[in-house]
């Protein structure tokens, strides 16, 4: 028997979710419920309102919610999320990792260093910092899956006026590289995923022209939709991808070919 499949049988899932309250999140977590086949634990992460998850709740049948507040933007707020998996005795067994801040266009002649260190402390540090602290456990447990939201615009020639995004998608891809190669060898997968843009809250700074523009130009004359996005992490967090590894799953609609 390998190593993962012993691992994987002797271990009850348990998801860790950054940015759980996002629409992405939210939705997942249905997914999860309507497939699940015996109960599972979602330790969700939220940096402010909680209300969302609340009622979600109250809607779910097979996961049971454990709701963790932390501000990523802040070095300790990774620490509050390993200390608070570490109080309930839990070991994660499943990361999908989606906090991020609302992103807009900044011309390069105004980049904005704080808000850049910002992003990179929500998305890339504080992730790094979680992983330092599960991936050890995943590979001594001999089991674990982990997806990383990524962008379509570090598969290609990005749009203009988005180098700060740019920048710290592309760290975050780096790390999922690196991780792969480290982990993989132990039961442990590591990928990211990049969709095409997706219409949620995290656009309310974008000019809805833009948007619209963006649906147009698109090789599905369309903007992909969260259900789609789900279905990738999906299979990317399952037991069914036990063999990839490292890779970023393309979800540009055809408009970036690998």
């Amino acid at each position: 028997m390998s190593l993962e499949k012993e691992g994987k049988n002797r271990m009850n899932k348990v998801y860790l979710i950054t940015g759980a309250s996002s629409e992405v999140g939210m939705a997942y977590i249905r997914k999860l419920d309507e497939t699940a086949s015996k109960k599972l634990i979602v330790i969700a992460h939220y940096a402010n309102a909680k209300s969302g998850l609340e009622a979600l709740q109250n809607e779910l049948a097979n996961v049971e919610i454990h709701m963790v507040q932390a501000d990523l933007s802040l070095a300790e707020g990774a620490d509050k999320v390993c200390a608070f998996i570490k109080e309930q005795g839990m070991e994660v067994t499943h990361v999908l990792h989606l906090a991020a801040p609302t992103f807009s266009h900044v011309k390069i002649k105004k980049w904005d260093e704080e808000k850049v260190r910002k992003e990179m402390q929500i998305q890339f540090f504080s992730f790094a910092s979680m992983m330092k602290d599960i991936l050890p456990k995943m590979a001594k447990a001999g089991y674990g899956r982990v997806c990383v939201m990524l962008s379509s615009y570090v598969l290609g020639t990005p749009p203009k006026f988005l180098s700060d995004y740019v920048a710290v998608k592309s760290a975050l891809l780096g790390y999922v590289k690196a991780a792969a190669a480290e982990y993989g060898d132990k039961g442990v997968c590591i990928n990211g995923i990049s969709p095409n843009m997706m219409e949620t809250k995290f656009l309310q700074n974008i000019d809805g022209k833009i948007v619209q523009m963006t649906a147009e130009s698109s090789a599905l004359k369309r903007n992909i939709r969260v259900d789609e996005t789900v279905g990738g992490i999906a299979y990317l967090l399952s037991d069914e991808a036990s063999y990839v590894n490292g890779t970023n799953l393309n979800l540009s609609g055809g408009d970036y070919m690998c």
